[in-house]
């Protein structure tokens, strides 16, 4: 695993990206499980597009996708001028420095959208940033903290939960980094709309912004078209995001995520089972 991925670091990144294409042209061509997904979520999260535009999406979400896994690579071990060059705009940076101002450490959110680490790991040269995980398996774990340290970003560990780690961080004016959409364990989330479907949705950001007074930024990374590189947009979170109710703070966390994807629909992941889980008595989303 190190000789492969030490092989794909020093690759150009349009050899990457090209490598990205054919596997999601080689998933989509085979119509596997990730298209039928994608498909289903469009069709109920974008139901204003044409069928043959989210058709487009859904593709170009699947590329994107496995572009992302294939750049892994060369964000973690390649050339650091070239990664750090690869970021060429820092589009509403100002959120992020308003948010640092208040001295109360940042929450800052993303989400499996275009190239997310290949923006965040440059910017940890810049700002004092937390990513919270919990250890792998194997060699990725070591490889994976060599990559995302690289440029000064910290990880630690989560394994008492993630509240916890969070907390002292936050309360030392340190940022922390995290991605909250993905549907958590039972009883650890509410139901609240997401693209105007009603999404099982962690509530750990509504307890850690009540619980820690730190402003909420929201981030993702664009994959520029043909390698020349990505650009890093930064939003201020909807103010209800505040609120001391945690089912409309974690409603307006949604709200600042579906922001994220309607500014660039066709990097989100759609492949994901993002409504898998259901509120009782209601049919399978994906069957």
């Amino acid at each position: 695993m190190h000789l492969l991925f030490h092989a794909l670091a020093w690759l150009p990144l349009l050899a990457l990206q090209g490598l990205g294409v054919f596997a999601g042209w080689l998933l989509w061509v085979t119509h596997s499980g990730r298209r039928k997904v994608a498909l289903r979520n469009l069709e109920h999260c974008m139901p204003e597009l044409s069928d043959a535009e989210r058709t487009r999406i859904a593709r170009t979400s699947i590329v994107n996708e496995l572009t992302t896994y294939i750049e892994t690579a060369r964000i973690w071990l390649g050339p650091g001028r070239s990664v750090k060059n690869a970021v060429r705009e820092w589009r509403g940076i100002s959120a992020l420095d308003r948010a640092f101002a208040k001295g109360k450490g940042v929450i800052l959110l993303t989400l499996h959208q275009g190239a997310f680490e290949a923006v965040a790991i440059p910017m940890s040269a810049n700002y004092p940033f937390y990513g919270l995980y919990k250890p792998q398996k194997g060699a990725i774990n070591a490889l994976s903290l060599i990559g995302r340290c690289r440029f000064g970003g910290q990880m630690v560990k989560a394994e008492a939960g993630v509240r916890k780690a969070a907390l002292p961080l936050l309360a030392k004016d340190y940022g922390v980094y995290y991605m909250p959409d993905h549907d958590p364990p039972e009883g650890r989330g509410i139901y609240v709309p997401f693209m105007g479907v009603l999404a099982h949705t962690p509530t750990l950001i509504a307890r850690l912004v009540k619980e820690s007074g730190s402003p909420v930024v929201f981030m993702f990374g664009e994959r520029l078209p043909w390698a020349r590189g990505y650009i890093a947009h930064y939003f201020d979170a909807p103010e209800a995001i505040y609120d001391a109710d945690v089912a409309i703070s974690t409603e307006a966390m949604n709200q600042g995520l579906e922001m994220c994807v309607r500014a660039c629909p066709d990097q989100y992941w759609w492949g994901y089972k993002r409504f898998r889980r259901r509120p009782a008595g209601e049919p399978s989303f994906y069957k």
